[in-house]
């Protein structure tokens, strides 16, 4: 065991989970922030405001391919993760090679379906017209460097399943500081506005994609890329996608249904989709910072159930719980008292700025429930039950969304009211995967 990894099979499970999550939230809130200060930038170089909106509408239908990505690479987290705790070098070798070539194949895949749909996706987003050739021509550019996002993310999971969450979170810091240097220069210098930032985040991706096959290729650990293994095992590609696809589609579905809030929100006006949109940077720091936890508690599930050690798998959710409450509940409550001064970095606007503080108030205060949820679904993954989580989430975060717009809405057509849908959600959703986790875990204590 590297003095980088942290061993799951035993010490404090309270240290661990601590040492793999806030590496990983460490690493998402910066890079949220990078972003922000990316935003800011186009901001002082934007006076009409449609760059800035124009990226802005991008974000909904953006973080649903990013929460794709990043769902679909759990599955080789939880994959890699099992056969470490089996100590079966072969298959971890194998699950590795797999792994990176379903991130070579996705990759391309998702390149063609975003660089070919962009307008018809920000048309579907009821994007203003006013902003849809620059959210077009972003969205495109945005997603000719996906290949590189889905590379960096199954190489950072493969290194988290070992207990590495600290090399991933020096790739994407040093990557975001590239992303913001190269903002700068394109925007401020060369004055490239929204082709700027697409450029500056596809170098970024490239350095961090580039830093993380590194790490695997000379990785000492049990955890090592092989290059001649880069292909499709059939008994791993199958565990792979059995867990990856459906975290994969929960993180979809999740995103698709804010895609459906994001239109109603955008039948407001420029104003609102705007301050939305910065909102949304803001809530993705949270959501960082609430659902870090989760990372770390699916690879210490399925560790921990690899080697047959059911009791402390049990206890390493629990304690994902209550760090996920802490942290949840304390940024949630700074984003909430500061919503407005916040807001004001990234415009001026006092419509835009109300906006932005309406959603954040209610949202920032309630994401640590979200963050239970988090946990609870990344727990089933780790238990072999990622089904669970999907079901859940097409039932609570996306047909109740669905009725939510399309039923409830026009009724009370007010944000506020729009936006306690979020909440209602989450909390239903933990109810249902508490009842399937306590039967889940008496089942697998039997076998043991």
């Amino acid at each position: 065991m590297r003095r980088r990894e942290v061993n799951m099979l035993s010490g404090s499970i309270t240290k661990g989970v601590l040492a793999i999550c806030i590496p990983i939230m460490i690493m998402n809130v910066i890079q949220n922030l990078f972003n922000i200060v990316d935003m800011a930038v186009l901001k002082s170089y934007d006076d009409s405001g449609i760059a800035v909106g124009a990226v802005g509408v991008c974000g909904t239908l953006i973080t649903m391919i990013t929460g794709l990505v990043i769902g679909i690479s759990s599955g080789a987290n939880v994959t890699v993760a099992a056969f470490i705790g089996e100590g079966d070098r072969d298959k971890v070798d194998r699950a590795v090679g797999t792994s990176f070539a379903v991130a070579l194949m996705g990759g391309a895949l998702l390149l063609v379906i975003g660089v070919s749909c962009a307008e018809l996706f920000l048309t579907w987003n009821n994007c203003p017209q006013e902003l849809l050739d620059g959210g077009s021509t972003y969205f495109r550019l945005y997603f000719a460097g996906v290949p590189l996002l889905l590379i960096y993310n199954f190489c950072a999971s493969i290194l988290r399943a070992a207990g590495d969450s600290r090399r991933p979170m020096l790739y994407l810091i040093i990557s975001g500081a590239v992303k913001v240097s190269c903002s700068y220069f394109f925007i401020a210098v060369l004055k490239l506005s929204v082709v700027g930032v697409a450029l500056a985040t596809i170098i970024s991706w490239s350095v961090a994609s580039v830093l993380s096959i590194r790490a695997l290729l000379k990785n000492v650990g049990m955890v090592r890329l092989k290059p001649k293994m880069i292909r499709f095992y059939k008994q791993e590609l199958g565990q792979v996608l059995r867990i990856g696809v459906p975290a994969g589609l929960q993180q979809g579905l999740y995103s698709l249904a804010n895609v459906v809030i994001s239109a109603a929100v955008n039948s407001f006006g420029p104003d609102a989709t705007t301050g939305i949109s910065i909102a949304n940077n803001f809530d993705g720091i949270l959501y960082q910072i609430s659902t870090a936890p989760a990372l770390a508690v699916m690879p210490y599930v399925s560790q921990n159930i690899g080697a047959g050690n059911i009791k402390r798998a049990a206890k390493s959710v629990g304690r994902g719980v209550l760090i996920t409450l802490a942290l949840g509940a304390t940024f949630g409550a700074l984003s909430a008292i500061f919503s407005r001064q916040l807001s004001s970095i990234m415009s001026d606007s006092p419509a835009v700025i109300a906006y932005s503080q309406q959603k954040m108030i209610i949202i920032s205060s309630t994401y640590f429930i979200c963050g239970i949820n988090e946990i609870m679904g990344s727990a089933l993954r780790g238990m072999g039950r990622p089904n669970v989580a999907t079901v859940s989430t097409l039932i609570f975060m996306c047909a109740l969304r669905f009725v939510w717009v399309y039923g409830v809405f026009p009724l009370y057509p007010n944000l506020t009211f729009l936006y306690l849908v979020w909440p209602i959600g989450w909390i239903l959703s933990i109810v249902m995967l508490l009842c399937f986790f306590f039967p889940t875990l008496r089942k697998l204590r039997t076998r043991v």
